[in-house]
């Protein structure tokens, strides 16, 4: 019992952490660096790795941390971060049904261009002035290439980092009988 005590208290905290990094360093870069989204990246690592229920709660502690400290409406991340946890469940059980680099590569891609959609759409209806539809700005396809980037770029340090302390995901290899 105090095992899952600790457990849950250090997961919590991770999630906690790297939100707060995100707020505090990440978004203060600048064009390529600052389009890192490390929470995204761990909700899908969490996801794919350990499965849903651990997935939602950091969905919610990293979205309720997001929210307080941003400046958009109250909810905004919350409610995206869910949500992308959400599809990305579905693509898990109905599309990619194999645990492999290419399933995990292209699950944090879709994940990406929804997130950055999603949050482009809410955004948009949410204010009270609506200069142009975010999908004719050039900025928002050059952040979302530089996004999709990184989250490549993410998802294959990830995954041989697992496949490198696991066993789990070691490719193997059919020995050949000879036929008599």
């Amino acid at each position: 019992m105090v095992k899952k005590i600790i457990q849950l208290f250090l997961f919590c905290l991770l999630v906690l952490v790297i939100a707060l990094w995100q707020i505090s360093f990440i978004s203060a870069w600048s064009d390529f660096w600052g389009q890192l989204n490390l929470i995204l990246m761990l909700l899908i690592f969490i996801l794919f790795f350990f499965g849903q229920r651990p997935a939602f709660l950091a969905a919610f502690l990293s979205g309720f941390c997001l929210d307080v400290f941003s400046f958009n409406f109250f909810g905004l991340y919350f409610i995206s971060l869910s949500l992308i946890i959400w599809l990305a469940q579905k693509l898990l059980i109905n599309l990619f049904t194999n645990r492999s680099l290419y399933s995990f590569l292209l699950l944090s891609l879709a994940t990406t261009v929804s997130y950055s959609l999603l949050i482009n759409f809410l955004l948009y209806f949410s204010a009270a002035e609506r200069i142009s539809l975010f999908l004719i700005r050039s900025n928002f396809w050059r952040d979302l290439a530089y996004q999709s980037i990184w989250s490549v770029l993410g998802a294959i340090l990830l995954f041989n980092i697992v496949a490198v302390v696991t066993k789990k995901f070691k490719p193997f290899f059919l020995e050949k009988k000879p036929v008599l």
